[in-house]
């Protein structure tokens, strides 16, 4: 290829906003209630990891829980770093429900290595590429 023609392409290629690079983030999610109320998704990344635990995250969806496992999508998401918590809202308060005690009436899950409680922005990030850009979360 001649110097002039490959100058050429360098060129375009960096015209091509980081944008063209994000993909889709598939979460799959199991243990829902079937039918009942709406399967909260969020993401959170790793430039805003002090505010997992505020709930305040970089993409989201919210879907009618209609099975026991559904994947979930959320598009334009960067290569990177993140974190993401899901929530069943069986009542569409748009909230995560919780007793007197503060423990969840409602079922929740964390991406990353979590089996009950809370969790942190550490215990539940995880890379995507590592991943796949597909992730599995497990109600509780």
């Amino acid at each position: 290829m001649n110097r002039r023609l490959r100058s050429i392409l360098l060129a375009c290629l960096a015209l091509i906003p980081a944008s063209a690079y994000a993909d889709t983030l598939l979460v799959t999610v199991n243990g829902i209630k079937a039918g009942q109320g709406n399967l909260r998704v969020a993401v959170f990344d790793e430039e805003h990891r002090e505010e997992f635990a505020e709930g305040k995250y970089l993409h989201s969806a919210e879907v009618p829980a209609t099975a026991e496992q559904m994947t979930v999508e959320i598009p334009d998401v960067e290569p990177g770093e993140y974190a993401i918590a899901v929530i069943q809202d069986l009542n569409e308060n748009k909230k995560l429900d919780r007793n007197a005690l503060k423990i969840p009436k409602e079922p929740y899950g964390f991406s990353g290595d979590w089996k009950r409680g809370g969790s942190t922005y550490d215990k539940a990030s995880f890379n995507t590429e590592d991943v796949g850009f597909a992730v599995t979360i497990k109600l509780k």
